[in-house]
């Protein structure tokens, strides 16, 4: 699962780990290649909002974006889900739209979930090892 973040890095191309975010982009695009991304609603909303301000077209071309890339995902939240984010929020303190996507990620079953924040690797990984915990800073 690719976070807010990661999918920012890939968008901009002025970010330091654009170059790691657009090559594993292009895996996840790639249909002969086994990796496929999944992103939460939560971060639609959240690479929605700065566009939306801009204009009509970049609202267009990034809701175009998050619809029609391919083998990318949007992950739904339903109950499960926000009860995880909750026990994720009490366990780690972070601000409940990070825990609803750490808890997207969680309850999909995904195998590694990608940050371009350090923040989330040095905090989560020791709590929830059943899953990589994957920063784009270390690669870089």
């Amino acid at each position: 699962m690719l976070d807010s973040s990661a999918l920012l890095a890939y968008l901009n191309r002025t970010e330091t780990a654009h170059p790691l975010a657009k090559h594993l982009m292009r895996r996840i695009e790639d249909n002969g290649d086994p990796l496929h991304g999944h992103f939460s609603v939560v971060s639609a909303s959240e690479l929605l909002v700065r566009p939306y301000r801009v204009s009509t077209a970049d609202f267009t071309f990034m809701h175009k974006f998050l619809t029609s890339f391919p083998n990318l995902t949007a992950l739904p939240i339903d109950l499960a889900v926000a009860s995880s984010a909750a026990i994720v929020r009490a366990i780690t303190n972070l601000r409940l739209p990070d825990a609803i996507i750490v808890a997207s990620g969680l309850m999909s079953n995904c195998e590694v979930i990608i940050s371009n924040d350090e923040a989330w690797k040095r905090k989560l990984q020791p709590l929830f090892q059943e899953f990589n915990w994957l920063y784009l800073g270390d690669y870089i």
